[in-house]
């Protein structure tokens, strides 16, 4: 993996110049959750002269209800049932989608962002929605986005996920002779990461129990990915899945599965602008954990 790195610098150095992925904390932060030699964390440090670092090599893995990154690879129980994690049973802890947003929030310096629940309500929260963003598709709804801009949505089902915009491929340096034929028409599609369903993280996480002698521990259901939004699912000729083994339509891209987000079938979703935290006020902290999501 290392020497796909290598050579996937080198190659950066010879294409030409581009509008790349610029320095943000943000970015920085966010980013620093993917697995080592993720090509989105790699482009970023190329175009910057950044370093920043993988602070778990093989990613940050997904865990419900999880919160707390200092507790992040170790044994862990949740603390309320859900679809797919049991009190009874012990996983590998992690973050779910929210710890995830809250954490790259508060190192931000932005106020804690309510429950997902919340977000979505116009009446709790009228100030903070970004109407363009929720009106326009693909392109022009990328330009009509901030990087750290906030994604809420409640699925069908009934639970809710959150993710952060973090730009477009064209941002992070890639054009039509960089990638697949057929991901081409999206280069300046909004891409997202966020903590959620990935057989990848799995398949990484389960060999890392069995290397670590800790085969009683369930691997995680996923873990923080980029994705790419508002593409059709039927344009993604290849196919992924999801931790419950649920086919996810998805573009190679330099080893990488770009999974396509796809907004079509959720119940209701809103983009939303995160609010600097008050200078001089006590800060509230502690958030609840989304009791009403059982899927990420």
């Amino acid at each position: 993996m290392k020497r796909i790195a290598a050579l996937l610098l080198a190659l950066l150095m010879l294409l030409p110049a581009a509008a790349g992925a610029e320095k943000s904390r943000v970015l920085d932060l966010a980013l620093s959750m993917l697995e080592e030699e993720n090509p989105f964390l790699v482009r970023y440090n190329a175009e910057n002269g950044t370093e920043i670092a993988a602070r778990f090599p093989l990613g940050c893995p997904y865990f419900w209800g999880g919160r707390s990154v200092k507790n992040i690879l170790k044994p862990a129980s949740p603390g309320q049932n859900s679809d797919y994690y049991k009190m009874d049973q012990k996983y590998l802890y992690g973050l779910d989608c929210a710890g995830f947003t809250r954490w790259v929030g508060i190192h931000m310096g932005y106020t804690e962002h309510d429950s997902i629940s919340r977000l979505l309500s116009y009446k709790t929260h009228p100030d903070i929605g970004i109407y363009k963003a929720l009106k326009a598709t693909g392109e022009k709804r990328a330009q009509a986005l901030r990087i750290g801009d906030l994604l809420a949505i409640r699925h069908t089902s009934g639970g809710f996920h959150i993710a952060i915009y973090i730009g477009t491929l064209r941002s992070f340096g890639y054009d039509e002779k960089s990638v697949p034929e057929e991901l081409a028409p999206y280069l300046s599609y909004p891409l997202l990461i966020h903590c959620t369903g990935s057989i990848e993280y799995q398949e990484r996480y389960r060999a890392y129990l069995e290397e670590t002698g800790q085969e009683d521990l369930i691997p995680p259901f996923g873990g923080v990915i980029v994705t790419i939004l508002d593409v059709p699912p039927e344009a993604a000729p290849v196919k992924t899945a999801d931790g419950d083994g649920v086919e996810i339509p998805c573009f190679e891209l330099e080893g990488y599965h770009l999974q396509v987000t796809d907004l079509t079938a959720e119940r209701t979703y809103r983009f939303v602008r995160w609010k600097k935290r008050p200078e001089k006020k006590e800060e509230q902290t502690g958030q609840q954990t989304e009791s009403q999501t059982n899927q990420p």
